[in-house]
């Protein structure tokens, strides 16, 4: 499965963690509300996790393409 990402940057205390802005599937469905805006991740594959859970799939069957807005 492949999810369409767009990441908010600069967040934390260091600046070095980002939020998740948008996410789409590749048949344009838009996750809104099946998420929390407000959780800051680390790393993609912290996040890659969270979206695997979220749509329910296992984490190396989930591709993400980061997305510009």
């Amino acid at each position: 499965m492949e999810l369409d990402v767009y990441l908010i940057c600069g967040r934390g205390e260091k600046g070095d963690k980002f939020q998740l802005g948008q996410v789409f599937n590749k048949e344009g469905h838009y996750y809104r509300d099946e998420y929390d805006p407000t959780t800051q991740y680390s790393s993609m594959d912290e996040l890659q996790e969270a979206l695997a859970k979220m749509v329910n799939v296992d984490k190396v069957s989930l591709k993400l393409n980061r997305i510009n807005l």
